[in-house]
């Protein structure tokens, strides 16, 4: 794992996260920073009154940020709501994040975020109870082609199918609406559409935007009535100055609505005490590494006391009307 520190410093964009050690690495050195620039982001939102969002039961989509710090914080930022509503009295309702998915093709992530979950979990055992999921795999591998909705009629095509073969083995044969309509009942674990769907430092390369478009889009109609794409990055450099407006010229051709108030560049982490954590764990890490010396030469004296960068944020919102009657289903192929 120290041998692959350097990289995840300076070179992301060249990397796979095909091995445990790799993904690792890179959880140590971004994991907790953009947990916090998340939590930041939640905040601002939460203080602007765009959330919480749902009556029922919420879900969030992270796309291509590997540890996932959107996941945790978003997971840890509704918990947090429901626990104060409860201990303090008051009776408005906040609900926690059930539906946590992640969406990258680094194969390693999987079991990172598996392992992370359970080690949170173990850590958490003696502290009040904490409502809300943890994100145990990855849901969707492959930005490429990705529709939500397309992902949810696919589920209920294989729910269906399985349902009619169990009706099958019991010489009991049953239409294929009908076996649609009991998948439909019981519920799926894609949704047809998230409350959340959050990038963190995932549009990096010059072309990503133009690259991914059809699929930006996709995500951009893959939102609940009142859900919010959440769009986090670099803020310094020419290079992120075009992607950021690549992506909102993008982004005037959908029917969200860009939200007010994060114009500006944002200090990362400007919480004494969230910096000061995040940095006693990046050292601990170090130290570590040092201690039986695997930290290659090129940052064998590195110290966690390097400052957060500044970022950027872009929030979109769904603000059409929800759609009265039952929603039209897609063609799994089209």
């Amino acid at each position: 794992m120290g041998a692959k520190l350097p990289p995840t410093r300076n070179c992301c964009d060249e990397l796979y996260f095909q091995d445990s050690d790799e993904a690792a690495a890179y959880t140590v050195q971004h994991l907790t920073d953009r947990y916090g620039r998340v939590t930041q982001v939640l905040e601002r939102l939460f203080a602007a009154g765009h959330l919480p969002l749902r009556r029922r039961q919420m879900s969030v989509l992270e796309v291509g940020a590997g540890p996932a710090p959107g996941l945790y914080a978003a997971r840890d930022f509704y918990a947090d709501l429901a626990l104060w509503a409860e201990t303090s009295g008051h009776e408005v309702p906040f609900l926690p994040v059930m539906r946590m998915h992640a969406l990258d093709k680094g194969e390693a992530w999987g079991r990172l975020l598996h392992s992370l979950s359970e080690h949170l979990i173990a850590l958490r055992s003696d502290l009040p109870s904490s409502p809300g999921a943890f994100p145990f795999r990855v849901e969707y591998s492959n930005l490429a082609g990705f529709s939500v909705i397309r992902e949810h009629v696919r589920a209920l095509d294989h729910a269906a199918e399985s349902i009619s073969a169990e009706f099958d083995q019991s010489d009991e044969p049953i239409t294929r609406a009908t076996a649609r309509r009991f998948a439909e009942e019981d519920g799926v674990g894609r949704p047809s559409a998230y409350d959340l769907v959050v990038t963190s430092n995932f549009l990096t390369a010059e072309g990503s935007v133009k690259e991914f478009q059809m699929e930006l889009r996709q995500l951009a109609s893959g939102l609940t009535p009142g859900g919010l794409l959440i769009v986090i990055g670099a803020a310094a450099g020419n290079k992120y100055a075009r992607i950021w407006s690549a992506l909102r010229t993008l982004m005037r051709c959908t029917e969200l609505t860009e939200i007010k108030g994060f114009e500006e560049p944002i200090a990362a982490n400007l919480n004494p005490e969230w910096a000061k954590a995040i940095r006693r764990q990046r050292q601990d890490i170090l130290d570590e590494l040092r201690g039986v010396d695997a930290l290659p030469n090129e940052v064998a004296g590195l110290q966690a006391t390097d400052g957060f960068p500044t970022f950027r944020v872009l929030v979109w919102k769904n603000q059409r009307p929800a759609r009265k009657g039952p929603r039209r289903r897609a063609s799994a192929t089209g």
